[in-house]
């Protein structure tokens, strides 16, 4: 094991379980990110899904999932991953590994053993949010409230909505979980997309 992914392991580790695949984690500040941003490229390749063509995003190190959104274009896409990581190396994948990893986080048949890694980047509360999102069972929903009640800053309800909207890693980081309390729907990616996600959570899940 390389340096790099045994120094990163070290400081960030979390585990989750998403409907029947393990989702780990690892954790980045922006000061953290300025720090180590040499020690990785970002390869990325864009490709159709169930859900409409995605742009993923992995490390070249250790393969973690730094940026998964839609590319209805694909210029502006790329665009927003680069202002996201705007100091890294990024690199159109050619190996396939970008496409083999994001075929695993939708595919209805994964198991335990596929394992897919994220790394998170933003800062302390950001991070609590996103984090929070993957307790909420999957194919359900709560609302922003209850997201903040259940990070203990039940004021904090709408930095809660902006931290959803600047989550770059859909589905995997599950923010169409979330939805008003009055019962508004609305989603980054639309409301048509939110209500697929959630289906097919409940038929992997059997809802």
């Amino acid at each position: 094991m390389c340096q790099l992914h045994s120094r990163i392991r070290v400081i960030f580790s979390i585990y989750r379980f998403h409907l029947v695949r393990m989702v780990r984690f690892q954790n980045m500040t922006p000061q953290e990110y300025k720090e180590k941003y040499e020690n990785f490229k970002i390869n990325y390749g864009i490709y159709p899904t169930p859900f409409g063509d995605c742009l993923i995003g992995i490390t070249s190190t250790d393969k973690a999932i730094v940026h998964l959104t839609f590319a209805h274009k694909n210029e502006t896409a790329l665009t927003e991953l680069k202002n996201n990581w705007p100091l890294s190396k990024i690199v159109e994948d050619t190996s396939n590994e970008t496409n083999e990893i994001l075929e695993k986080a939708f595919s209805k048949y994964a198991s335990v053993d596929d394992s897919i890694l994220i790394l998170l980047k933003g800062t302390e509360f950001q991070i609590k949010v996103w984090k929070a999102l993957m307790l909420i069972p999957c194919g359900t929903t709560v609302t922003y409230e209850e997201v903040a009640r259940n990070i203990n800053k039940p004021k904090a309800v709408r930095a809660v909505g902006n931290a959803l909207m600047r989550n770059n890693i859909v589905y995997l980081v599950p923010c169409h979980r979330v939805v008003g309390k009055s019962g508004s729907n609305k989603y980054k990616w639309g409301i048509k997309c939110k209500e697929n996600f959630l289906l097919h959570e409940r038929e992997c899940a059997n809802i």
